[in-house]
């Protein structure tokens, strides 16, 4: 099997790989590997680590929407699309977003995996007894609001992923016949590449990908500021998980809807464009569930590209709650 340059296609393809640096503070040790919080207004960047727990209701009629960011990203990649929701649904909506430890300036979680996010993140609608929970989440937020949709199912009634698939090692190898057994040698290596970066290499190596993830240079300025207090182990661990996690058999027996929105805006040819569509495509292909639509124009954050767009199809998703 061939893998095509892992680290450049991971840059081009799906998640933002971009300068980072090793936390100087190792007393700075988090508790949990994912934090939730609630609130009653949009988030903002600079309120995101400032966030209070609000009261818990459980009343029926309310839209409980989980945002989960992506790779090395905070929970204000969310702001404007929760500002938009609430806006739309008003005193219906109540918002709650995830904060990835060892992420985007969060305290770091020793050995963080992917199985200890999705853990963390059951605890929390299970302990505050929230239903019609609609999990958004971006990139490895999309492939953990599956994991949810899968463990929860009576509690998340939909999923939203905004370019994250149930299965990432194919954008390297090309192809959906690759297994995740064949890709576990190559996310060791790469786990071991990122755990031995220092923030220098780092920086300089994943710089070039950042027009890929963002159009702007503000947002891609963003992407990189978050990166940028990352913590590299943690990434290189969750990379590692993320490419030997395939959820494509599993979504297939699932019953709760599924609308994939991907963008392909970052590939410079209509040809490849196809065959990210295709790609995309075929890992549904079993889930009569799920509704795959592309977004051609804008790159890996949507959100940020592309926004009144990324809120008209969440809304016709959702529809009134």
């Amino acid at each position: 099997m061939k893998i095509l340059n892992v680290t450049t296609l991971f840059c081009a393809a799906l998640l933002a790989v971009n300068s980072l640096k090793i936390y100087a503070d190792e007393q700075a040790v988090a508790t949990q590997p994912v934090m939730v919080y609630e609130q009653t207004t949009p988030l903002t960047s600079a309120t995101t680590n400032n966030i209070l727990n609000a009261e818990h209701s459980n009343k029926a009629k309310e839209l409980n929407v989980l945002f989960i960011p992506g790779l090395m990203s905070n929970a204000s990649v969310w702001s404007d699309l929760s500002q938009g929701l609430s806006n739309h649904y008003e005193h219906e909506y109540r918002s709650h977003f995830a904060q990835v430890a060892g992420f985007a300036n969060n305290k770091v979680y020793p050995n963080n995996r992917l199985s200890k996010i999705t853990a963390g993140l059951v605890s929390y609608i299970e302990d505050n007894n929230l239903n019609n929970v609609i999990a958004i989440g971006h990139s490895m937020g999309g492939h953990l609001a599956y994991q949810l949709a899968l463990a929860l199912p009576d509690r998340v009634s939909k999923v939203v992923s905004v370019d994250g698939l149930p299965f990432i090692t194919p954008i390297f190898t090309r192809s959906n016949q690759v297994t995740a057994a064949q890709a576990n040698p190559y996310a060791n290596k790469l786990k071991s590449q990122y755990a031995n970066m220092d923030s220098a290499q780092l920086t300089a190596y994943t710089r070039k990908g950042v027009s890929i993830q963002a159009a702007s240079g503000l947002h891609q300025t963003k992407v990189l500021s978050m990166a940028s207090g990352s913590h590299p182990e943690t990434v290189g661990q969750l990379m590692a998980d993320l490419m030997t996690s395939d959820l494509r058999s599993a979504i297939a027996t699932s019953n709760t809807p599924i609308l994939f929105l991907g963008a392909s805006g970052g590939f410079n040819s209509d040809d490849n464009k196809e065959m990210v569509a295709r790609l995309y495509k075929e890992q549904f292909a079993e889930a009569r569930q799920a509704n795959v639509i592309m977004n051609t124009q804008s790159r890996h954050f949507i959100m940020f590209d592309d926004l009144p767009w990324l809120l008209q199809q969440t809304t016709q998703f959702i529809g009134k709650e």
